[in-house]
């Protein structure tokens, strides 16, 4: 095996540490967007454009909403068992 490839799979042997801040939970939108596309990309017998990204839009901003309600309700609920 050479260096390259080792040093590559050597990147995926620990977990990245992304953190609980209110900026890093930024990135659970692009993990919503495609498990949208491609939950949709399976589930669609007939892929016509128009209503593939219609129907992908949609169940990431319905996914979006229940991430965030989830986590405000999550937050409140800390904020009463702590406080």
């Amino acid at each position: 095996m050479t260096f390259e490839p080792a040093i590559l799979l050597a990147t995926f042997t620990a977990p990245e540490n992304i953190g609980t801040t209110p900026q890093s939970m930024l990135w659970m939108f692009p993990l919503l967007a495609s498990i949208a596309i491609i939950y949709k990309a399976t589930k669609m017998r007939v892929l016509l454009w128009g209503s593939f990204l219609r129907s992908a839009t949609i169940l990431f901003c319905t996914l979006s909403v229940f991430m965030v309600l989830s986590a405000i309700s999550l937050k409140i609920i800390v904020w009463f068992v702590t406080g």
